[in-house]
């Protein structure tokens, strides 16, 4: 996948890569008439390079399956492009 980049005025009021990370990963959402979605356990973001999460599947408020998300992380709040962040996610490793 290429990288999402976006300007700090777009990470809709998340401070650093790690927050705005943190909610995109962490939602719910219906999907044909069940609640789906995702709840990040921990995660950390070092040297706002690399996102390492540990992120919960959840279904119908059940707690499911755990497995890690790892985005690599662009950082910049001085860009003179108006690009001051932009991230690339792999695909959640699973067993």
């Amino acid at each position: 996948m290429g990288w999402l980049e976006m300007s700090r005025t777009s990470m809709g009021g998340h401070e650093t890569p790690k927050a705005y990370l943190d909610a995109q990963f962490t939602y719910e959402r219906e999907v044909d008439g069940a609640k789906r979605g995702h709840r990040v356990l921990a995660s950390t973001c070092v040297n706002n390079r690399v996102w390492y999460g540990a992120v919960q599947q959840v279904d119908n408020g059940v707690p499911g399956e755990v497995f890690a998300i790892v985005c690599l992380v662009k950082w910049n709040p001085r860009s003179r492009s108006g690009y001051h962040f932009a991230y690339k996610d792999s695909a959640p490793l699973r067993r």
